[in-house]
């Protein structure tokens, strides 16, 4: 059936819906039933095909399966890591080595970069692990939230070994060619991650040349002449810290163990699982991945339990509530998962990328394309709060939109994710911004006010990255140009603040 113009109302759907009601969940929910009503012609059957044709079909498919098992154990490793006090030790071990600001913002950074797998469980074990250093350097709360946010989801979504990787490839699996090496689509993509890059390595250089600006510079000055780590007016919800029990004992080894077994077994069981014969590189990239990573996961948490309970850290029914609190922690991710891939479906079978693709195939070039989809993923994710969400949107029409005029699709694809992460990362009602917020102790709409015109600034030079890409189709000098933007604009940006606002006039 040929819906025309109709035929982007699920996927339209989803956004203003996202956009009104805050809630993704539900705004996916309603637009598979809209898309799925449209095909069926009656209501009634379109609610019997979610079910039928979208939901029960994209879960039994072994890699959608195996994607659910591998999220329900990427929260069970979360759990153990925030209660079985490897991570605690690990702080208390390194706070008295780190002695300027500069090396307690570093430290900061290396240790965000180190929790890699799970955007919730980067800040609530680096900020609370590292605020003891930052509050002794007099490093503002709003500079600890900045280094965990800028952080948290961006490293996962690099990597196609964490769960954000796992579900990239699970939605954009429906829109290229069967047997198509997800894998190396997902390596190929990761230098066209232009805003997720240049964002992470912000950080670094800020803490290097301390250039920082607008409302961060003005809390920095307060922290480091008032000794003010937060405002005065500061709300602050404190995040649960891990409490010493009376007998426990916990090591760092707590820490690296866990995270040693879940980078051995993940390789380990890929080179089991992968066709021997034509190298290593041959037999990891085409392995069975989601088997490996459950395998992975689940043995991380496994041994990080039984390190916690030998420890006295946690008895053997805390160590059970471990798998059963990750499981919970994960039934929302995993809906939202199931109705992307049910909406992704449903904008396939009502036509809305082909339609897209005749109605733009007279003045859509490559720039405009990568610019479209990079500022509208902009604009969805931080009104809804949801990457995930925003991937589920736009992965299925970028990468149809690509292939149809002839461009590739890894632009695409990283314009779609980069998009899709601004919201998460700096959005007032994301997560993983909440989350920063809590594991750093600092007032929310603070961290909000304070992290927002550095991500405006990521995003800009990524705008000259993706302008770049278009012309050259190289994500590495696409790459190089955005940092080399985001670095140039840091540094006009702090002396024009500077200008404004001399430090010397500047108390609060």
């Amino acid at each position: 059936m040929d819906f025309g113009i109709l035929s982007i109302l699920p996927p339209l759907l989803a956004i203003v819906l996202a956009f009104i009601t805050k809630n993704v969940l539900l705004s996916l929910i309603a637009a598979v039933f809209v898309g799925a009503t449209m095909i069926a012609g009656n209501p009634i059957v379109g609610f019997v095909d979610i079910f039928g044709n979208y939901m029960i079909p994209k879960i039994a498919d072994p890699w959608n399966a195996g994607v659910i098992a591998m999220t329900l154990f990427v929260g069970c490793f979360s759990v153990m890591l925030e209660r079985g006090g490897g991570a605690w030790a690990f702080g208390q071990a390194v706070k008295d080595k780190i002695t300027t600001r500069k090396q307690g913002q570093i430290a900061g950074w290396i240790g965000g970069l180190m929790i890699f797998f799970s955007d919730s469980s980067n800040s609530v074990i680096v900020g609370p692990i590292f605020r003891a250093v930052t509050d002794r350097l007099k490093i503002s709360r709003e500079k600890l939230a900045y280094i965990c946010d800028s952080t948290a989801s961006s490293v996962p979504l690099l990597l196609p070994i964490t769960g954000w990787g796992a579900l990239v490839m699970g939605i954009y699996k429906e829109s290229l060619p069967a047997g198509t090496n997800l894998v190396d689509v997902f390596v190929k993509s990761v230098p066209f991650n232009l805003y997720t890059i240049t964002i992470i390595l912000m950080v670094l250089v800020v803490a290097v040349t301390g250039w920082d600006f607008g409302p961060m510079r003005r809390a920095e000055i307060r922290a480091r002449k008032l000794g003010k780590l937060t405002a005065d007016d500061a709300h602050i919800k404190k995040s649960e810290t891990f409490q010493l029990k009376e007998g426990a004992h916990p090591t760092a080894w707590g820490l690296i163990v866990p995270l040693i077994v879940l980078i051995g077994s993940l390789f380990a069981t890929m080179y089991y699982t992968g066709p021997k014969g034509e190298g290593f590189m041959n037999t990891i990239t085409n392995s069975d991945t989601m088997l490996s990573l459950t395998v992975a996961f689940f043995s991380a948490a496994l041994v990080g339990v039984l390190i916690a309970m030998k420890n006295k850290v946690l008895t053997f029914k805390e160590g059970y509530q471990v798998f059963i609190d990750g499981f919970q922690q994960m039934i929302e991710a995993i809906l939202i998962l199931i109705f992307a891939w049910c909406i992704g479906g449903v904008t396939s079978d009502v036509g809305a990328a082909d339609y897209i693709v005749e109605a733009t195939r007279g003045f859509m070039t490559p720039g405009i394309m990568f610019i479209s989809l990079f500022i509208t993923a902009c604009i969805t994710s931080f009104a809804t709060g949801s990457s995930w969400g925003s991937f589920a949107i736009f992965l299925p029409i970028a990468i149809p939109l690509a292939l149809a005029n002839d461009v590739s699709i890894y632009p695409a694809i990283g314009a779609s994710l980069a998009g899709s992460l601004f919201g998460d990362h700096c959005s007032p009602i994301s997560d993983s911004t909440i989350l920063a917020s809590l594991g750093a102790s600092c007032d929310h709409l603070a961290h909000v006010r304070t992290q927002l015109p550095y991500a405006v600034l990521a995003a800009l030079a990524s705008i000259a990255g993706f302008v770049t890409a278009a012309i050259t189709m190289n994500g590495f000098i696409s790459l190089a140009v955005s940092i080399v933007c985001m670095v140039l604009f840091l540094y006009i940006m702090n002396r024009v603040d500077k200008g404004r606002h001399p430090e010397s006039e500047t108390t609060v």
